[in-house]
């Protein structure tokens, strides 16, 4: 199996980490999917990667409706992480801290606990237990077709030091709502956040009066909430995300997988078409982060100004009436 490796520089500082992001296709076979991203973590060792990022549920491949939802619950079963035991041990033990090696494989996958499955991250390091509670992200925001396979995460955020900077985990769908990167970014103060995907690309958006239509609506949200995470939080955004199409759902996957800056302006991305490995070299994480916010630090100027969210009671509301105006407050106990 060829892939395609585009690679980039972003400095010259060879102390700072090489990061490669997968785009690639994902099958309903757990062997398949296992076989392939040993492939290219032998890529990433070969190519003297530091961090290297799969997709959402990259052991299984995602789920889909059907009307045999014991085919999915099955296939969930196989591919959770009890049942390739050997598989990650012979991962993980490849795995060193040395300077030209691979120290973090971060992959996603079913887990099943306390009698529910759970759509999670994972982390392989030589210095982290992936089976310790601490080291687990399970996703928040379940789509529809989840909420039949998965029992929803609480609100227990995963961020991790490394040598490099520090980095918080967001799944698929999460990306839709700002207030988790938001506290990812201003209360854990991560470096960078990163989303696994299996981030759809085909749905309609038509403004016909304004000549304009797109086809690949949810493929223009992933690119733009990328950049808005990255820009509105001042952190990196590395973003891996399934390409192509799903065999059992006939739907396609947008890929795009990438790296955005602190500045919201996308380095590198990937095919939506294609399988690619993205590799950039020698990221300057947290010194680019600092650069980002010599103008502006959003994280301080919020904290020195907003006022939290449990003061929300406390704002005034003001409502235009026929009489004049009046808060929220008073109009709340004139309905009373």
């Amino acid at each position: 199996m060829n892939f395609r490796i585009v690679e980039r520089r972003f400095s010259d500082d060879e102390k700072m980490p090489t990061i490669m992001v997968a785009n690639i296709y994902g099958a309903a076979d757990v062997q398949v999917n296992l076989n392939k991203m040993e492939q290219i973590i032998k890529l990433a060792h070969d190519h003297k990667v530091n961090i290297l990022i799969f997709p959402e549920l990259s052991v299984t491949g995602y789920v889909w409706n059907s009307d045999d939802k014991a085919e999915v619950r099955d296939l969930l079963m196989e591919g959770e992480n009890s049942h390739i035991k050997p598989w990650l041990k012979n991962v993980r033990n490849s795995l060193t801290d040395g300077k030209d090696s691979l120290e973090y494989i971060f992959y996603g996958n079913a887990r099943l606990r306390d009698g529910n499955m759970y759509n999670s991250t994972f982390i392989l390091s030589p210095e982290i237990d992936y089976n310790e509670e601490e080291y687990i992200y399970a996703k928040v925001f379940l789509t529809p077709v989840e909420r039949d396979f998965f029992q929803q995460g609480t609100d227990k955020r995963l961020s991790i030091d490394t040598k490099w900077g520090r980095f918080g985990f967001m799944i698929c769908y999460d990306l839709c709502f700002v207030e988790l990167a938001r506290q990812y970014a201003f209360i854990d103060c991560v470096d960078a956040i990163i989303t696994m995907a299996a981030w759809h690309s085909e749905a309609v958006r038509e403004y016909s009066n304004m000549n304009t239509r797109t086809d690949h609506y949810y493929g223009f949200l992933w690119n733009l909430m990328n950049a808005s995470k990255a820009a509105y939080n001042q952190v990196w955004s590395l973003g891996s995300n399934w390409v192509g199409l799903h065999k059992k759902s006939g739907e396609y996957f947008w890929g795009g997988s990438g790296i955005w800056a602190p500045s919201g302006m996308a380095l590198l991305q990937a095919s939506n078409i294609n399988e690619e490995l993205l590799i950039v070299r020698n990221v300057d994480i947290k010194e680019q982060k600092n650069k980002e916010q010599d103008d502006f630090n959003y994280r301080i100027d919020f904290q020195q100004f907003y006022r939290h969210m449990e003061h929300q009671n406390e704002c005034i509301h003001y409502v235009g009436l026929e009489t004049g105006s009046e808060t929220g407050s008073d109009r709340q106990d004139s309905n009373s």
